[in-house]
Parts: C-alpha cells; sequence; structure tokens
C-alpha cells in the first residue's frame, strides 16, 4: 500500500516498506472517539526479518484525512524503532549429555 492509495472504506489494512530492512504492517480506519478523524496504528513490524513488539498505544497517530493519521502513525514507529534495539541471537551449543 503506498500512502496515497488509502481505501475510503471504514478499515483499509496495508504494508508500508520503511527502508530496505523494515516492512510495517498498518491498519487505518476512522476514528470512533474522535468523529471526522483517522486513526492509522502498526499492528506488526518485520525489521532485518525479525518481528519487533509494538504496543498500538505507542504507534497510533491520528488526522483530519488519511494521509496525515498514516504519516503520524509512521513518525512514530520510526521513534520506537529508534530506541529499542533488536538482539542478535546467539547461536550457542548445547552440553553434551553425560550420566
Amino acid at each position: 500500500m503506498k500512502k496515497n492509495d488509502v481505501d475510503s472504506g471504514p478499515v483499509a489494512p496495508g504494508l508500508i516498506q520503511l527502508d530496505e530492512g523494515t516492512l510495517v504492517s498498518i491498519r487505518l480506519a476512522r476514528s470512533t472517539q474522535l468523529p471526522g478523524q483517522f486513526r492509522a496504528v502498526a499492528v506488526a513490524v518485520l525489521k532485518a526479518r525479525r518481528r519487533v513488539p509494538l504496543s498500538s498505544s505507542e504507534t497510533a497517530g491520528f488526522g483530519p484525512d488519511p494521509g496525515s493519521a498514516l504519516e503520524a502513525c509512521l513518525t512514530r514507529v520510526r521513534t520506537t524503532l529508534s530506541g529499542k534495539k533488536t538482539r542478535p541471537r546467539r547461536l550457542e551449543r548445547r552440553p553434551d549429555a553425560t550420566l
């Protein structure tokens, strides 16, 4: 989904690529709390092929139109990802079993 390809329906899920290693799944909908506003929330983020856990309260973006809500959400995702560091998985051998 590109930023300009926003469905005018009640819910429009989509994928946005932030950079070459980061893919964000976003759900865009009309806000029920603020009439006339849109709400975009990052549902999941894959960074370097690993899932990065996010909370919806950290990444919710609001705006008067779908594009501004989406941009607010992406800004919050970028700041959240810059603060989190992904831990590399350490591959360790298990000790040999002895009886």
